[in-house]
């Protein structure tokens, strides 16, 4: 694994999709996918946001991305809110800025990780990679991130829908602590909302 660059926007920017697809075309992209890519390249190669390329370890094969890891603590989610907010009114403008808030405010308040914890914001594997323990590798990868920075418990969410996902982080330790549902999301998109994850250690 080595630190993202921003040179590497475009084949991350189609990782982290792969972690939000319709929640990410609702939020950002206004349905249309081209839209989405572009906001979540451009997050990529700025700093102080979620979905920044500071926070991202990445594995490349033949020097193409092939996995993906956004990580950090989470007392740094709050800290994110206004950067990412005058990120976004400059790239989206100030009509769908407006859209984008109306669609997010019934995501303000949700917990995905306490102060305490070390938060997994997006994991994916590109899809011809998978099987080969690239996930695995990235998740033991952030537990040793965590260890060194003094945190003993790593949190994650992941959408109630993916399976696959869901199942490899319990044979990884991982346990499920909350499910959360959001009214609003599943009527306009169906999103069946996400599990809250936190694997402890000492």
């Amino acid at each position: 694994m080595q630190p993202a660059v921003t040179e590497m926007a475009q084949e991350a920017a189609d990782l982290i999709y792969l972690t939000m697809t319709k929640t990410a075309d609702y939020l950002f992209g206004q349905e249309q996918t081209h839209r989405t890519h572009q906001v979540l390249e451009n997050l990529f190669r700025l700093k102080s946001n979620r979905f920044s390329h500071q926070f991202t370890q990445v594995i490349c094969d033949s020097e193409k991305v092939v996995g993906l890891v956004i990580s950090y603590p989470g007392m740094l989610l709050k800290s994110f809110e206004l950067p990412m907010a005058l990120q976004l009114l400059r790239m989206l403008g100030l009509v769908r800025f407006g859209q984008f808030l109306w669609r997010a405010l019934p995501l303000v308040g949700l917990k995905e990780a306490m102060d305490d914890e070390y938060f997994i914001s997006n994991i994916a594997v590109a899809p011809t990679q998978r099987q080969n323990g690239l996930g695995h590798l990235m998740l033991e990868q952030v537990e040793n991130q965590a260890r060194s920075q003094g945190y003993k418990k790593i949190a994650l969410t992941v959408d109630i829908e993916n399976e696959r996902a869901f199942s490899l982080y319990q044979r990884v330790g991982f346990n499920l602590v909350d499910t959360v549902t959001i009214a609003r999301l599943k009527k306009s998109i169906s999103y069946a909302g996400f599990y809250r994850m936190l694997k402890a250690f000492e």
